[in-house]
């Protein structure tokens, strides 16, 4: 009976001094400290699309930027779908196949490479596949590029061989073969390879993309048939970086431009009425309304 008291007065005092200690210990605590870079897009100097090194705080300007893996995400298949990602953008305020978007109220520009494009009022696709990174701006282009629509514009930077965050190449060549099937006959098959070399002795790096559609419509006898070729090459020359490519784009395709004067018998017979449209006003004035130009009866 005495030795069981006492083991057990020894294990009571070795829990109190456990438990004493303990405490000891939570009131020592140990300071974290964490620090971080933001990175925020504002505060950076971005030259690729405003031209000079000015921030977004320093420019009356907004940009979105959707990459590729973005667009592969939330399956961007045309232009038109890029305002689910950019606010402050619409689709085209006209009728015609996904060429641009509207910004702030006018129809934006194209630059490709940070060189301006061609008008595309819906005359044929953008192609979008391609791009690496589609940059949407929201605010007049520089003016090293000349007159431009102070809405807005988009610059498409073609898939290469360099890494943005770190400037090097891809470190192994790399490719991928992908089919697109889908409703109304969509068929679409893409190819890719890109990868590092050597080129006189610098770095070198290159970047081959290839699309070929053939698709359907919704439409009757409205289909798509295009084929899209892109070559990137980019070269460490020094303390310059030199970077050139091409892109050959046929396109084969209705603009549809949209149906106006819809009837029944167009849809079922193909009949369009033709001719001018016949005067609302019965006076001839050229003033619709009751009194027509006149005021107070």
């Amino acid at each position: 009976m005495t030795h069981e008291s006492a083991a057990l007065l020894v294990v009571v005092l070795a829990l109190q001094a456990a438990h004493a200690e303990s405490d000891d210990q939570d009131d020592d605590i140990e300071e974290l400290v964490v620090t971080g870079d933001l990175d925020s897009l504002p505060g950076d100097a971005v030259r690729s699309v405003f031209g000079f090194g000015k921030s977004l705080l320093e420019t009356p300007r907004s940009v979105s930027t959707v990459s590729d893996e973005m667009m592969e995400r939330f399956i961007v298949r045309d232009i038109d779908e890029l305002i689910a990602l950019a606010p402050g953008s619409f689709t085209q305020s006209f009728f015609g196949v996904a060429g641009t978007l509207d910004l702030r109220g006018t129809t934006g520009e194209s630059y490709f490479r940070g060189m301006r494009r061609l008008g595309n009022a819906g005359n044929y696709p953008t192609p979008i596949a391609a791009s690496s990174r589609i940059d949407i701006v929201r605010g007049p282009a520089s003016p090293i590029h000349g007159p431009a629509k102070i809405g807005g514009y988009l610059n498409f930077n073609p898939k290469s061989a360099r890494i943005e965050e770190t400037g090097e190449f891809i470190a192994a060549p790399t490719g991928s073969v992908g089919i697109d099937l889908g409703s109304w006959d969509r068929r679409i098959v893409t190819a890719e390879i890109g990868g590092p070399g050597d080129l006189w002795g610098e770095d070198f790096g290159y970047w081959l993309y290839a699309e070929v559609e053939d698709s359907g419509s919704y439409y009757r006898n409205s289909p798509t048939e295009q084929t899209i070729l892109q070559a990137s090459f980019d070269l460490n020359a020094a303390a310059a970086q030199l970077q050139f490519g091409v892109m050959v784009h046929d396109y084969d395709g209705n603009e549809i431009g949209g149906w106006n004067r819809l009837t029944q018998d167009l849809i079922d017979h193909g009949v369009y009425v033709t001719g001018s449209a016949a005067p609302v006003g019965v006076d001839g004035d050229g003033c619709v309304g009751d009194g027509g130009c006149g005021v107070g009866g």
